[in-house]
């Protein structure tokens, strides 16, 4: 139940559905008018100079016009459109000696670089083997004219076992190369999806592959910390449990999928519930929930409680690579927690906007990131629609006021809620559609719940008391097997889903136009039923 719970606290979703209240959104505005710079500009090959007057000019005409409300804000609206385009080819803009510009004389011939380690060191499986994969910070490149000086980042396949860890100065040599796309058909761009992450070229080594460490410990301190306690914590996973499912435990809790068996991912993905596989924000919703609960057992002020759960949650979205959904998460609950200590209750739309806003000042093309685009849309639609829903479920049955019947309904809100914000997003980059996932929700979403919290315990007691780690380890073996198993079930269901021959941003555009049309008749009939009660 604590899922659910932590899932309608974390969203806000109480004080945004007050009846009759004045909202007030000024995140909203601004990132809806910076999202769309950023969009047009992918769309547009208008150079920087030509694009700066565009922010200039709006603001003089809204501050012209600064008298007339509706017209000056029309004018700030548009030159943030303006500034998220300027924003985005600033932040794409290359310089002199990245090592793009010297990419193409490597097309034949390997090349030999030089760099620091800038990720974590992934060992992931390859047929029959294991490759190392990790991201490189290059510093200097070999030419016929020497060694020279080149910045850029670039994804390094090492296609054997190699024992390097983040902040390792190494010199290496390999294929440069583009990322390769898997498939024309698909809407998913392996390319565009390490250009997110400022990545443009691949260097593959192979099996017998010159590397050499030259000097280690030149990292950032903070996240190599960080990330000495994420692979301390893999290892208690691994420890304990069988290798699938410490995989599946290194997703629900740290970030990491990549161990996950290709089957287990598209058993997940076909019924509608491989959300649960990468942490979010539900994930960090129940995780800031524990925190409170052990918090407020300590003889410390209310305020000192809030702080150091903020300070807590942000070192574990650190923690989990920084990934835009856990991020997404961390914002909204430190601003959340900030209303708590300040005694100010915040909106969640407005609250999830400026989360937004963060992000895409981070990176902006984030925006295009599919994880990104779900995990918004889905608490979004968790917002709108939720409290709609419970009214429903209320007028539908008035005498039920047994717990495990609030239960229902709130999972089943929720479950709703989100499936109808995400499915048109999903049928576009996955022609997929599953009907069974709002049912299949309704016992997944508690079950990760508890699974979440046994394996914090399980990381706790495996770190401070590790024989205790085995009762948490074991409790956790059957919660997990069995909600694998109730997944394998419902997919068996006749109609579960059904794959898509094409999903056209058309489409998406239809499937969201109704869904607001929907949204607006159902606020309609609500309202006239409640007025029709009040007389």
């Amino acid at each position: 139940m604590e899922g659910v719970a932590a899932i309608e606290e974390w969203a806000g979703m109480e004080e945004i559905f007050e009846q009759k209240r004045a909202v007030h959104r000024p995140f909203l505005g601004v990132v809806l008018a910076f999202g769309t710079g950023i969009l047009l500009e992918s769309h547009t090959d208008m150079p920087l100079r030509a694009l700066v007057p565009l922010v200039l000019l709006p603001v003089t005409l809204g501050f012209l016009a600064r008298n007339r409300k509706n017209t000056s804000t029309l004018f700030v609206l548009l030159a943030l459109a303006a500034l998220g385009a300027v924003y985005t080819q600033s932040r794409q803009a290359l310089p002199k000696d990245h090592i793009e510009h010297s990419a193409r004389y490597y097309r034949r011939s390997p090349v030999l670089v030089e760099g620091t380690i800038a990720s974590d060191v992934e060992k992931r499986n390859f047929f029959k083997g294991k490759k190392t994969v990790f991201h490189l910070a290059v510093k200097r490149l070999k030419t016929p004219w020497g060694w020279q000086e080149r910045s850029g980042k670039i994804l390094v396949n090492l296609f054997r076992e190699e024992q390097l860890a983040y902040g390792d100065c190494i010199r290496l040599e390999g294929k440069l190369h583009r990322p390769f796309e898997f498939s024309d058909d698909s809407k998913f761009s392996y390319r565009e999806y390490l250009n997110v992450k400022g990545i443009r070229f691949i260097v593959s080594v192979k099996k017998q592959g010159y590397v050499e460490i030259r000097e280690s410990g030149k990292g950032n301190p903070l996240k190599a910390v960080s990330l000495k306690v994420k692979h301390r914590f893999n290892q208690v996973l691994a420890d304990n449990l069988s290798k699938n499912e410490a995989s599946i435990m290194q997703a629900f809790l740290v970030g990491d999928r990549y161990n996950i068996p290709s089957s287990i991912v598209d058993l997940f993905k076909i019924s509608g519930v491989a959300h649960i596989l990468a942490i979010s924000g539900f994930n960090l919703g129940i995780i800031a929930f524990q925190i409170l609960l052990f918090l407020k057992m300590l003889p410390i002020p209310r305020r000192a409680q809030y702080f150091l759960a903020i300070v807590l949650i942000n070192f574990y979205a650190f923690l989990t690579g920084g990934q835009p959904a856990v991020v997404r998460a961390a914002i909204m609950g430190s601003v959340i927690l900030v209303g708590y200590m300040i005694e100010r209750e915040s909106d969640s739309i407005n609250t999830l906007s400026l989360a937004a806003i963060l992000i895409f000042l981070m990176n902006p093309l984030n925006l295009f990131d599919v994880g990104f685009q779900l995990s918004f849309i889905s608490v979004f639609s968790i917002i709108v629609f939720y409290r709609k829903f419970m009214k429903v479920f209320q007028l539908l049955f008035p005498e039920n006021k047994s717990k495990i019947a609030t239960y229902v309904m709130q999972s089943s809100a929720v479950s709703l809620s989100a499936s109808l914000g995400v499915t048109g997003v999903i049928a576009y980059y996955f022609q997929i559609v599953t009907p069974v996932a709002i049912l299949a929700n309704l016992f997944v979403v508690p079950m990760s719940g508890a699974i979440v919290t046994l394996g914090m315990g399980l990381l706790f007691t495996g770190i401070v008391v590790p024989p205790i780690a085995f009762a948490f380890a074991q409790c956790l073996k059957v919660v997990l097997n069995g909600m694998v198993a109730v997944i394998f079930l419902f997919i068996q269901v006749p109609g579960a889903f059904f794959r898509l021959k094409a999903f056209s941003l058309w489409s998406v555009s239809i499937y969201y136009g109704l869904l607001l049309i929907m949204t607006g008749i159902l606020k309609w009939g609500l309202s006239r039923r409640q007025a029709a009660k009040q007389q």
